[in-house]
């Protein structure tokens, strides 16, 4: 019966020797592709390193491009808001000028108004008075006519 437990304690050692290289047959095989995965992705961080490069250069040419336009165009855009304020100051001292005339006129019309009011007022006394004087002499000489016939 021993050499059954070193015949079972031999086929058990085989037993684990096999699983253990099968094992380590897999490990290795999920390390190479492991190793495989990590070198592609290395090159490819690397080639998006080089692309990120590569954009920055770029995009700093063009910003640098974009504020030597921008200072350039800058006192174009400072003489168009000098301009507008001008324009707006000007605009409103037009304004008071227009608001003062349109005033002044009214002033001017009123005054005009109460001055041929006080006139016509006048001019109507004299015509009232005229006409009473008419009527009075016409009906006088109506009378006198009336008597005389």
């Amino acid at each position: 019966m021993a050499e059954w437990g070193a015949v079972l304690l031999g086929c058990g050692f085989v037993l684990f020797a096999v699983v253990a290289v099968i094992l380590l047959h897999t490990l290795r095989r999920v390390l190479l592709r492991t190793e495989d995965v990590l070198g592609k992705a290395g090159n490819e961080i690397s080639q998006l390193a080089a692309e990120s490069r590569e954009t920055i250069v770029q995009v700093t040419a063009t910003l640098s491009e974009l504020q030597s336009r921008v200072e350039e165009v800058r006192p174009f855009c400072e003489s168009l808001q000098l301009a507008g304020v001008t324009l707006a100051a000007t605009i409103e001292r037009a304004d008071t000028i227009v608001r003062q005339a349109a005033d002044s006129a009214m002033e001017r019309l009123e005054r005009a108004h109460r001055e041929n009011e006080l006139r016509f007022a006048e001019a109507y006394r004299w015509l009232d008075a005229g006409l009473s004087v008419w009527h009075s002499f016409k009906r006088q000489s109506q009378t006198s006519t009336d008597d005389h016939a």
